[in-house]
């Protein structure tokens, strides 16, 4: 044991820490790819914000979205529901969630994974060269679904830019991968952030737009066509979302955390009976997590 370096117990109990042996062992993350920006979106007021390519309209499916996240998720939740409208939209956020954690709500929640799904994981990532595992293992869940939306994480440390190129050579790897650029939507537009991380009250519904953006309309169910999503104006006055204290949803085995269907303009959020919240009285600030 005497022989044994320091940094090499630290490793190893990383290595024991994990709960899958697939997520286990650096990977190397290829370098990023540009985005392709065009006319078609823009996710800010400014005239310089970025602004991205719509993917193709997706064919018949089921029309729901799960979304696993973390404390963003769970600040843009609330303009989620109206801009994606015509969908069903379930989501699993947690503040101060880790990819490991966030794996563990795909697995709980298998029965809710539908036609496209959206992930908001890797702010608490403390690096390690394990995001590409992370990435991997959530396709192995994710890879039924017709769209797989991840949105790129703000570049707070190295950590988040390695969680990125993992994005982005996810997307290469797997057809049904698109990317919504949040990370390059904030570089071109600060204002929308209230901290180094989260979204004010402007970037949630910029985020909330953006990722609408990416998935695209609705499917027609029954022949029904569904209504258009609501496309909000960003506010003037940006103001926090997330505070000290919030609320975690926690899945259940069969269920998604929060259920949101959108028939309108309006939206309705139910909680199963069988899920009870659990309070949050901090938030994770950047740096306190490590997966």
């Amino acid at each position: 044991m005497a022989n044994v370096e320091l940094s090499e117990l630290m490793n190893l109990g990383l290595l024991l820490m994990e709960r899958r042996p697939e997520a286990i062992g650096a990977t190397t993350v290829p370098p990023p790819v540009d985005v392709p920006w065009t006319d078609d979106y823009r996710t800010g007021p400014a005239a310089d914000s970025p602004v991205v390519v719509p993917p193709p309209a997706l064919g018949p499916g089921d029309g729901t979205i799960f979304a696993v996240g973390d404390s963003v998720l769970q600040g843009v939740d609330p303009f989620l529901g109206q801009a994606v409208g015509g969908w069903d939209l379930r989501t699993d956020a947690e503040v101060g969630r880790t990819f490991p954690g966030g794996i563990d709500a795909l697995f709980r929640n298998r029965a809710s994974v539908g036609q496209v799904m959206v992930i908001i994981l890797g702010h608490n990532y403390g690096g390690g060269g394990r995001a590409q595992a992370y990435l991997d293992e959530i396709m192995s869940v994710a890879r039924t679904s017709q769209r797989v939306v991840f949105v790129t994480v703000t570049e707070w440390s190295p950590a988040q830019a390695e969680v990125n190129r993992a994005i982005y050579a996810t997307a290469q790897r797997y057809p049904n991968v698109v990317v919504a650029p949040w990370a390059e939507t904030v570089r071109a537009n600060p204002e929308f952030l209230w901290d180094h991380v989260h979204p004010n009250r402007s970037g949630s519904v910029a985020l909330a737009n953006l990722i609408a953006t990416m998935i695209g309309p609705a499917p027609e169910l029954n022949g029904t066509k569904p209504p258009p999503p609501v496309i909000r104006p960003i506010p003037v006055d940006p103001g926090p979302v997330n505070t000290t204290t919030s609320t975690a949803r926690v899945g259940t085995s069969t269920t998604a955390a929060s259920s949101t269907s959108t028939t309108g303009p309006t939206s309705t959020t139910t909680a199963p009976s069988t899920t009870t919240p659990t309070s949050i009285t901090t938030t994770t600030a950047p740096g306190d997590a490590t997966g």
